[in-house]
């Protein structure tokens, strides 16, 4: 129950226990939610109180409204720590699902001229291109659009495309992969991607845009990765200098 006399605002106290309740799976993903007038009544508090309550769970990504239906625990977002390199396959395990993949495309053509600057090609080079749904316990999570210098494209063909491919390619072709470069913006899917990652287009996904160096400092990938905002979230860890104090 709430305590009245806490210094503890109760609409924090409320999302506590509803928090709570949540993580110990008595209310379990996709299970409705009690009713405003229901937790007003069941713990005696006003519905201004509540609604602020369901607003911080619903911040924190914990709840979904469903327009006409009510509100329900949502899934659990799949936490990627930015500023490591960690493939989708090991995001997923960490998450406790099982991850898959389908290449949709695997084809080599001319470089056009952005991606041939991001590579730092010579003019007519060719690049392969290929793009990857990929899966976490069957439901998409992230759709790849990615494009690698020849020589290592070509090399792909000989490896099992539904893994990690730089763990591959360091294992079977002897590559050092030194850093990746990467940029995260908000964006709404378009009518492909929404179709993809069965989410309907104009709904909110995390476009990270990345380009993958070798130890000799050369570029050999530029990704764009289309990941499901709802399914989504991006950590990130910063020392704190001693300037910033």
């Amino acid at each position: 129950m709430l305590d009245k006399k806490s210094y503890i605002p109760l609409y924090h106290q409320l999302a506590d226990e509803l928090r709570k309740k949540m993580t110990g799976q008595r209310y379990k993903t996709g299970r409705a939610l009690p009713s405003e007038s229901t937790l007003c009544t069941r713990y005696g508090i006003s519905r201004g109180t509540v609604r602020e309550a369901l607003r911080v769970l619903l911040r924190e990504g914990l709840i979904e409204r469903q327009k006409g239906l009510g509100t329900f625990v949502a899934s659990t977002k799949i936490v990627h720590e930015a500023g490591t390199v960690m493939s989708f396959s090991r995001v997923m395990d960490a998450s406790g699902k099982k991850p898959s993949a389908h290449v949709l495309e695997f084809r080599r053509y001319p470089a056009p001229d952005y991606i041939r600057s991001k590579l730092q090609l010579r003019p007519g080079a060719e690049i392969v291109y290929m793009q990857r749904l990929r899966f976490g316990d069957d439901e998409p999570i992230l759709l790849e659009h990615s494009y690698f210098r020849l020589e290592i494209g070509e090399k792909l063909q000989d490896l099992d495309l539904i893994g990690p491919i730089y763990n591959m390619l360091e294992e079977k072709h002897h590559y050092v992969f030194l850093r990746t470069e990467y940029a995260i913006e908000a964006a709404l899917a378009g009518k492909n991607e929404g179709r993809l990652l069965t989410i309907g287009a104009g709904q909110p996904v995390l476009i990270m845009n990345r380009l993958v160096y070798l130890k000799d400092g050369m570029p050999v990938e530029y990704a764009e990765d289309v990941y499901r905002a709802d399914r989504t979230r991006f950590k990130f860890t910063e020392p704190i200098l001693k300037e910033q104090m």
